[in-house]
């Protein structure tokens, strides 16, 4: 015998106050409300019991009705919607009246059914602070009135925030040169998607960077960034760097504008083989930390030196090598080759997460020593890194530049 249908659902209250809901979280209402439009009466059809229905279900239909007559107003007799009625009869039980649907005529009527009265007044709040303090942000509250009374807390601070760099030259500043009071650099942190939307919605298009994120406030508008440091060691005597000095850290485009006698540069990524690292006549040697190419990109005297780059074996740093010769095609390579790999078994380890990005610059042999890793011609993920590599074999290494 075949199961019997279940019974059909009629709408509620409650469904139709979900309905309104989702379109009032849409922000549809508040960006009608907030640009100045005539409020649209809201109308939902009721799907409403049929007349065997009322035969069958009369106790079940009853209480159904007085549920939407009850919820129609509030407390004090105030409606909150308006329903409309239609007429079903049967031969049965006659004439009836049944919702057939709700109407919200007014925009207090829908704050009343949504309990939302407080968003609006909010919302008016913000419109007045903004067209006090900062009129030209206006029309993006108008089109993002949600998110503008999300931050209704602080709006006056984020506006404060918006107008010092409207009026400032970011290019001579960083973020903490931001002089607001109630305002540091941890707030402007935690609210730099909204600054950013509201920097890019007022200044002129010269002042922005699409191409970058709207999270990053220092790139997006022209802020003075962090500057990069290198780091690196004099392997021999230098004659533009003072005699006493044996290892020196400078700003990255500082050290650009220097001009060092060396003829080689190594590239190191470990930071005790860079300290170890043996002394050779005409060599200066880099601390790359795992950013080589980030660090020594903006050396343009690099061009014209012989640049040895040695890193871990493995994946990531055959990648980090691939990415340093894109910039500089003449480095070469030390210590990151089959010998040295299966001259320490022992001293393998596994890599965390392997890259299989095309690398495009690597020599021949180099893109060998590459696949074997990916297809686990010596194991499941093999790793050498570089302080693992007897030292012996580095001075052996570096015999090459030594003379």
């Amino acid at each position: 015998m075949p199961a019997a249908e279940p019974p059909r659902r009629w709408s509620t209250v409650d469904d139709l106050i979900a309905v309104v809901r989702r379109r009032w979280e849409s922000g549809r209402y508040l960006v009608e409300y907030a640009s100045g439009a005539p409020f649209t009466s809201v109308s939902l059809p009721v799907t409403a019991p049929k007349a065997d229905e009322l035969l069958h279900r009369l106790t079940e239909a009853t209480r159904w009705l007085t549920q939407f007559e009850r919820a129609s107003t509030n407390t004090n007799g105030t409606a909150r919607f308006t329903v409309e009625y239609r007429t079903i009869s049967s031969r049965t039980v006659g004439a009836n009246r049944v919702p057939a649907r709700i109407t919200i005529d007014s925009l207090a009527q829908l704050c009343d059914l949504l309990d939302v009265a407080d968003d609006v007044r909010a919302l008016d709040d913000v419109i007045r602070i903004t067209t006090d303090r900062l009129p030209a942000v206006l029309p993006w509250v108008v089109g993002h009135p949600s998110t503008a009374i999300a931050h209704r807390t602080h709006w006056a601070d984020v506006l404060a925030t918006v107008a010092w760099i409207t009026d400032n030259e970011p290019a001579r500043h960083f973020l903490r040169h931001i002089d607001i009071d109630g305002v540091d650099t941890k707030f402007v942190e935690l609210n730099r998607h909204l600054i950013s939307d509201l920097l890019s919605d007022v200044l002129p298009p010269e002042r922005v960077s699409p191409t970058s994120p709207r999270h990053d406030l220092i790139a997006r508008f022209g802020f003075r960034a962090k500057p990069s440091y290198t780091r690196f060691r004099l392997l021999s005597p230098d004659a533009e760097f003072p005699a006493a000095v044996s290892e020196l850290t400078l700003r990255t485009n500082e050290l650009a504008g220097l001009h060092p006698s060396a003829t080689t540069v190594f590239i190191v990524e470990n930071e005790i083989s860079y300290l170890a690292f043996p002394d050779v006549p005409g060599s200066i040697v880099v601390f790359g930390g795992g950013f080589a190419i980030d660090i020594v990109k903006a050396l343009d005297w690099l061009d014209d030196k012989a640049v040895v780059y040695w890193g871990d074996i493995d994946t990531h740093g055959l990648a980090m090598l691939s990415r340093l010769r894109a910039r500089f095609p003449h480095v070469r390579s030390m210590l990151m080759d089959h010998a040295t790999l299966a001259a320490h078994p022992r001293q393998w380890v596994t890599e965390p997460s392997q890259t299989t990005a095309l690398l495009a610059h690597l020599t021949d042999e180099e893109s060998a020593v590459y696949r074997d890793l990916i297809e686990d011609r010596y194991g499941p993920s093999v790793r050498l890194e570089q302080e693992r590599v007897r030292f012996s074999l580095v001075r052996a290494a570096v015999e090459a530049w030594t003379g």
